[in-house]
């Protein structure tokens, strides 16, 4: 809870030596990410020394469709840049719902105005807020990079896509992800199965409608 009023503090203060400056638009956007974690690797551990025969692990690595919400203002620098700082949720991660996870995150994001197209892109933080029973395994703070195409069908709706790749590490050191497995004459989840040594950062890819107020 301390995070997150650590992070709405900087967005406000943020937005309020914004308030001073002339030309300043608002909005927000709302969206799809299809996500993954990028550079997947782990080991799998059965920690009371079983050896499960079989298992209902395929969506491991399958990418997850989740939500996304941003609000934003936007800053001209001169006719064609301007400067975009914004403050979004994000769920991302894998199918698999141990490997799930959301973030409030700070994109801050130059962009060029091309007429009717922008292009937009720059660094991001983010902060882990999932609060499920395996929450621990994941790292709280994220730095990511992002780069957008969109196309401004009026002076208020536009659509956006864009790619962001973390630079940091998804999981703890210490990560034990619980897999259930299933052993050959049993219908019941073995819970002493593990993901263990895991490493990867996320990747994922947004669509996204927006409006500018």
């Amino acid at each position: 809870m301390k995070k997150i009023t650590l992070l709405s503090s900087i967005l406000v203060m943020l937005c309020c030596s914004l308030s001073h400056g002339q030309g300043i638009g608002y909005g927000f956007k709302l969206g799809v990410n299809v996500s993954q974690i990028n550079s997947f690797s782990f080991d799998v551990v059965n920690i009371s020394g079983g050896t499960p025969t079989q298992d209902n692990s395929s969506s491991i690595d399958e990418s997850r469709i989740g939500f996304t919400a941003a609000f934003f203002a936007e800053i001209p620098i001169n006719e064609r840049l301007s400067f975009q700082p914004e403050f979004a949720y994000s769920s991302q991660g894998n199918k698999f719902e141990g490997l799930r996870y959301e973030y409030l995150q700070l994109p801050l994001a130059l962009k060029i105005n091309l007429n009717k197209l922008f292009i937009n892109a720059g660094p991001q933080v983010g902060l882990k807020i999932s609060a499920f029973e395996q929450s621990d395994n994941f790292s709280s703070f994220e730095f990511a990079g992002f780069g957008g195409l969109g196309y401004q069908f009026t002076d208020n709706i536009f659509i956006e896509a864009r790619y962001t790749v973390g630079f940091t590490e998804v999981f703890e050191d210490d990560a034990a992800i619980e897999l259930p497995m299933f052993s050959e004459n049993s219908n019941e989840a073995n819970r002493d199965t593990v993901l263990t040594n895991t490493e990867g950062k996320n990747s994922y890819f947004t669509l996204s409608i927006g409006y500018r107020l």
